[in-house]
């Protein structure tokens, strides 16, 4: 009996475990890719206000300093 309550526990709380290292990785998901999305619309801002400026007003590509 004690060892079936034993192994019952620790099957459980292996599911749970499982269940919310799952759960961790979905919601880490959802984030990185929320982020992602919001990073390629800022990108696509910056590259055309650098067209506007670069066709506009002749602005041109700064040059690394070394």
């Amino acid at each position: 009996m004690t060892t079936t309550i034993i192994a019952l526990t620790l099957i459980v709380g292996v599911l749970t475990f499982a269940a919310g290292a799952f759960l961790a990785s979905e919601v880490a998901t959802r984030v990185l890719r929320r982020r992602e999305r919001l990073l390629s619309e800022e990108r696509k801002r910056l590259n055309a206000a650098w067209k506007f400026l670069k066709d506009v007003y002749g602005v041109k590509t700064p040059t690394k300093r070394r």
